[in-house]
């Protein structure tokens, strides 16, 4: 399953940030994510009803979810 995929599955609002701020793209958006060069280090934020359950969605990729509480 890709990157894509999962953020797909969540019942989350997905966002991948770069570190400098620049730019916000929607993880749900495969053509989103094709715009960010490979390699560089991203922000992953998920806000919403499944987001304690972020680890085990993104265990198998190198990323380390940052969640915000949903109210």
């Amino acid at each position: 399953m890709t990157f894509c995929n999962v953020c797909q599955k969540m019942n989350a609002d997905i966002t991948v940030k770069d570190v400098t701020g620049r730019f916000e793209i929607d993880a749900k958006s495969i053509v989103g994510l094709m715009t960010i060069r490979m390699g560089e280090k991203m922000h992953l934020l998920i806000e919403g009803e499944e987001e304690h359950l972020a680890d085990s969605y993104f265990e198998k990729f190198d990323c380390t979810p940052v969640t915000i509480p949903f109210s």
